[in-house]
Parts: structure tokens; C-alpha cells; sequence
């Protein structure tokens, strides 16, 4: 009787020939299969670390298997190359999984998705891939930057001009970390301490986070997000602490009319209408329906009332191009724009092998277009926020530093008083930004995704 391939890793394989053949999003393809709600909590924690260890270390490992294989990795078929990854990642990073079991395990998925030429292929790579791990002929991960932090050379090397040396391999090493999962309280609805009593019974495992009051880190504990009661009755949002920062710096009032252009899935939009007791009016805008579809969801499950959605192209938007009866002057804007999603390495690593310099700079451009427009939109004394999940200072600072220059109605707006206490122990540096306006999170020195913030005030018309 034929052995059968056990269904976490026939999971990982499904998800991972989506995000390298099909150019899937990991965070999206991770939620999409129903089998993963069927599966053991022990079985489901296995097929996630798996998938996104695998996409984290690719160009490690590939680096690793090319000196193992005829020919090159860009010839294979896509599902041969996914699993010679699979293989080599457990061989190279679990713990847990003894060599014969990693190879032997690839080898019955392998006879399962693809051809039997196929599966002695993976059986041949990766019993050598061993052996070469045995007798140390596989290189050191230590000699190259980009193979010990499995950037490619490309972005290895802006890592080190735009930070040095040193910085670039701590927030490098820091980006091979798993990030915890972030949980903020909905303050309308609970406190963290009552959150955390109701988390706790529903078998979840919780801890303060590092430095937003408002933030819990959660261990599921194997347990789907979406079966949480508490998650279902709107406690709570899954948001990174440094995204929390954008609204809260942001600091809206009661009453306040705000717009926040590129919404979508509403994380930032829900933040804001917390904030302001669900009393005001927040315009949500995104250029796709199906995104916004995301926003509204959100605010039905936190039991908000007072986000409207529109969609719009940022790129293009103006006060003349909104719907009857939107107010064409806000109290403020938020631009959180498209980018390089460099600060998110650890939860979308496919960014990793996708990312150019050439792509890079074409975001520049657009973000540059839709800052100019959602400037249009400030009332005089009116605050414009303008934020990334990227530590590229080329979209970060720089960018901030040419719209000023471009728009002399608008000066920094500091909030030094903004900096969480926690936050302004971990480094000096916070209320130094803060004061000129701006503020960078960082993975290593924050235990948060990598993020820009700038607040910006309009003075004169």
C-alpha cells in the first residue's frame, strides 16, 4: 500500500505553488483553504511555519540547492522547485524533524502532486543536500550577507547603504524573527484587562504588548482567529502595534471629518473611529469595491457607525471627483500609501524575492502623486498624516522632505507628547524624530513591523 503525504505539509505545498507559480499574497492564501480549519491545532501551527519559513528563506535555499543540482532552479517546474524548498527547509531549519523524515516525507508528497521522474528527482537533490550538510560542503551562511538574511543582492544591498553595516544586519537578523500576533482592544467595547480575562477562556494564551497600551500579544495556540468568540463580537482587531501609531499619532477629535485614502482592509479607519467615540465622520477610500468590501466588514464586527466608503483612485482623486454630499475639506487626512512593504518581511516574505530597485522607485512616483492630492483635501490647520510599512528612507524621509519643499503651506506638526512612554525607552532617537515631526519604527529596536509615520500641518490656504 502506497504511503499517503501527511496533510500539513500537502497544505504548505498547496499554498506555496500558489504564492511561487501564481504570485498569490501570502498573508491572503494562508486564510483561503478550508482544510485548514479541519486540521489538528498541532498539525495547522506545522503548516504555517513550514509555508513561511519556506518563503523567508528561498534564496537561502536556493543558493544551497544549486550546488546540489544539475543544471539550474530556474528550469524546474514550479511544484519540483516548491518542494526541493520544502525538503531543504526542514533539513536546513527544523529542529524537530530528523533527517530521514524530511527527505522521506518530500519524497511521498512528491510521488503524491507530481510524476514519479519528479519525485526521484527530490529524492536524489535532497539526499545530497544532506549529505553536504553532514560533511559541511554546503557554505557558511555567515560568509555573504545576502544568504545569511536571505535578501537578495539587490536589496542586501540597499539594507547596508541605507543604514551601514552594523544597523542593516541587526534589522536584517531582526527581519528573520517570527512576528507575534497583535491584537488591539476595541476601548469602545473593553479594556485589555477585561479582554484579556475573555481571551484567557477561550483557551488563548495573552501578554501585554511592547509598548501601545492598547495592544495584546496573542498565541492562538493552534486555534483559527475567526472561531474566537471575542473576535466575532468585535473586542478586538489584529493590527501590528506600529500601524496602531499612525491613528494615534494622527490624534482626531470628536466631531472631526476625516479621510483616509487608501483604506482598505480598514485597520487605520477602525483605529480612527475608536478614537473619536464613533462621533464624526470618516470617509474610507480605496480604488478597488472588493478592498472596500474589507473595510465594511471590519466596522460591522467592531460596531461602528461612523465610516462611510467610496472608491476612488488615489492617484487621481480631488475634491471635484467626490460623491454629492462628501465635505471636500477635512479635519484630516491620512495617506497611508502604497510601497515597498519592506518593513513587513516577516509576515509577507514573498517581498523578499519580488521587490527591485526599479520597482522601488516606481512607487516613489506614486506616492509623490497621491500625496499631492490628498493635500488638497486639508482645511487650513487641518493635520495631513502620511504613513508606510517600509524602511526605505528613499519613501520615508525623503519623500516628506519634497513635498515640503513643493508645498509651502504645510510644516511639520511634532508630537512628542505622542510617544508612548515604552516606546521612547527602547530608543532615544523616538523623541528626537518626534519633535521634527516623523517617527521610524524599526524591527530590531521596537519588536514591530518596520514603519514611517509624519504628521504634517496645513497653515495658510
Amino acid at each position: 500500500m502506497t504511503s499517503r503525504a501527511d496533510s500539513a505539509r500537502l497544505l504548505s505545498f498547496r499554498m506555496l505553488t500558489e504564492v511561487v507559480g501564481k504570485g498569490a499574497y501570502s498573508n491572503l492564501v494562508s486564510r483561503a483553504d478550508p482544510s485548514f480549519l479541519r486540521m489538528e491545532p498541532r498539525d495547522r501551527k506545522f503548516a504555517i511555519a513550514l509555508f513561511y519559513g519556506v518563503l523567508t528563506r528561498s534564496y537561502t535555499l536556493d543558493q544551497y540547492l544549486s550546488t546540489c543540482i544539475r543544471g539550474s532552479l530556474a528550469q524546474l517546474d514550479v511544484q519540483v522547485l516548491v518542494l526541493l524548498r520544502m525538503g531543504a527547509w526542514q533539513l536546513l531549519y527544523s529542529k524537530n524533524i530528523p533527517t530521514f523524515a524530511a527527505v522521506n516525507e518530500t519524497v511521498t508528497l512528491a510521488r503524491e502532486v507530481t510524476h514519479s521522474g519528479s519525485a526521484g528527482l527530490v529524492n536524489a537533490v535532497l539526499r545530497k543536500f544532506a549529505d553536504s550538510m553532514e560533511n559541511g560542503t554546503i557554505p557558511s551562511e555567515k560568509e555573504k550577507f545576502d544568504v545569511r538574511y536571505s535578501l537578495n543582492r539587490e536589496l542586501s544591498g540597499c539594507f547596508i547603504k541605507w543604514f551601514g553595516r552594523e544597523k542593516a544586519e541587526s534589522v536584517a537578523s531582526a527581519m528573520l524573527t517570527s512576528p507575534a500576533l497583535c491584537a488591539r482592544v476595541n476601548r469602545l467595547r473593553t479594556t485589555p484587562e477585561k479582554l484579556t480575562r475573555i481571551l484567557e477562556a477561550e483557551g488563548v494564551d495573552v501578554k501585554p504588548g511592547v509598548f501601545f497600551p492598547d495592544a495584546l500579544q496573542l498565541d492562538l495556540l493552534g486555534t483559527p482567529l475567526s472561531t474566537l468568540p471575542s473576535f466575532q463580537d468585535g473586542l478586538f482587531m489584529i493590527q501590528d502595534e506600529a500601524a496602531m501609531m499612525a491613528a494615534y499619532i494622527l490624534n482626531p477629535m470628536r466631531g472631526d471629518r476625516i479621510l483616509d485614502i487608501c483604506s482598505a482592509p480598514g485597520g487605520k479607519a477602525c483605529h480612527l473611529a475608536e478614537l473619536i467615540g464613533d462621533d464624526g465622520r470618516i470617509i474610507a477610500a480605496d480604488i478597488k469595491e472588493s478592498r472596500l468590501a474589507l473595510v465594511e466588514e471590519n466596522q460591522a464586527r467592531l460596531l461602528l457607525r461612523s465610516i462611510d466608503t467610496i472608491v476612488a483612485d488615489a492617484t487621481k482623486l480631488t475634491p471635484d471627483s467626490l460623491p454629492e454630499g462628501c465635505p471636500t475639506r477635512f479635519d484630516s487626512v491620512l495617506a497611508d500609501v502604497p510601497c515597498s512593504g519592506l518593513g513587513l518581511l516577516r509576515k509577507k516574505p514573498e517581498i523578499r524575492s519580488t521587490m527591485t530597485y526599479a520597482a522601488i522607485m516606481e512607487l516613489v512616483e506614486v506616492q509623490k502623486t497621491i500625496l499631492a492630492h490628498a493635500a488638497e483635501f486639508v482645511r487650513p490647520g487641518g493635520t495631513l498624516l502620511y504613513s508606510t510599512c517600509t524602511i526605505n528612507p528613499l519613501e520615508n524621509q525623503s519623500q516628506m522632505e519634497t513635498f515640503l519643499a513643493n508645498h509651502p503651506d504645510f510644516a511639520p506638526y511634532p508630537f512628542p507628547e505622542r510617544v508612548p512612554e515604552a516606546l521612547g525607552l527602547r530608543a532615544s532617537r523616538h523623541k528626537t524624530e518626534a519633535n521634527e515631526g516623523y517617527m521610524t519604527l524599526l524591527p530590531d529596536d521596537d519588536a514591530c513591523d518596520g514603519f514611517f509615520i509624519a504628521r504634517l500641518r496645513r497653515e495658510t490656504e
